[in-house]
């Protein structure tokens, strides 16, 4: 059986390369599928030319290189903010992601519920209403240039479960989002993974990978944190999920050193850089 999928996010290199510079550093340790973030100053499609755009994707195809997926992070994003301000621009910034991703050919677009007040949350129902018009907008222009939404699981958002998020599509009524899943995000709100991805096993797409490190809640390499990944994998396995995986780990430090640790945890377990 060949092995699961296995390529990594830039989340750890946004503010220190830029994307290009990242993924030559990333690719020498073997990564040759991407989950590419869309964020300044790493990668922000407002500061560059049609030339510009298109000349980034022309050298990632001269490297032999691939992107699977456009991940737009949730610092300045929120599509169920109260403010109608906030939730205009927020479209409007996703919109730029979905173009790129259109005009790159790339499979799939990120998209994150909005985050919400620790203790003090407008009613459910707004929220969910401002969510889903916006993401019925977003799906359509995702149709329109060839790519899809996925929505991640965020454990601060107002839906920052897999139940919460499938109740909240099915609520929705919209075939054509489907789902990443983050395993790491998952164990932090409280999840069983097994669990999670079983749930969602119709609409995942895209999982992220990080192991946890307790008690500050970190995402951190794999085996050096409390995520039992050989479950994982059995669980990939029982459902027939054989998508992509996308190593996630946060950190600006010894970067270099928790990636080949987790590469080397995750093939034990049956990823596959090269699958």
């Amino acid at each position: 059986m060949a092995g699961y999928p296995l390529g990594t996010s830039t989340m750890s290199y946004i503010y220190s390369h830029s994307a290009i510079d990242s993924l030559d550093l990333l690719s020498k340790q073997g990564f040759r599928r991407f989950e590419l973030c869309i964020f300044p100053p790493h990668f922000w499609p407002a500061e560059k030319t049609a030339a510009e755009r298109r000349d980034f994707f022309r050298q990632v195809q001269d490297r032999g290189l691939t992107i699977t997926s456009l991940c737009f992070p949730l610092n300045d994003n929120n599509m169920n903010s109260v403010l109608p301000e906030i939730r205009k621009a927020t479209l409007e910034m996703y919109k730029q992601v979905i173009d790129l991703a259109g005009e790159w050919k790339i499979p799939y677009v990120l998209v994150l519920p909005g985050a919400v007040h620790a203790y003090f949350r407008p009613p459910f129902e707004w929220l969910l209403d401002w969510f889903a018009e916006g993401l019925r907008m977003l799906a359509d222009q995702a149709e329109a240039v060839g790519t899809q939404l996925l929505v991640e699981n965020v454990q601060y958002t107002f839906l920052p479960t897999v139940k919460h998020i499938v109740e909240a599509l099915n609520k929705i009524g919209d075939k054509r989002v489907g789902m990443n899943y983050d395993v790491a995000n998952a164990v932090i709100a409280g999840c069983n993974p097994a669990e999670d991805l079983r749930l969602m096993m119709d609409r995942i797409k895209l999982v992220h990978v990080a192991d946890v490190a307790m008690p500050d809640i970190r995402k951190v390499a794999i085996g050096n944190g409390k995520i039992d990944f050989k479950a994982i994998a059995d669980t990939f396995r029982s459902i027939n999920y054989s998508g992509p995986s996308m190593l996630e780990i946060v950190t600006d430090q010894e970067r270099a050193e928790k990636f080949a640790t987790s590469i080397v945890a995750l093939k034990k377990m049956g990823w596959d850089l090269t699958a």
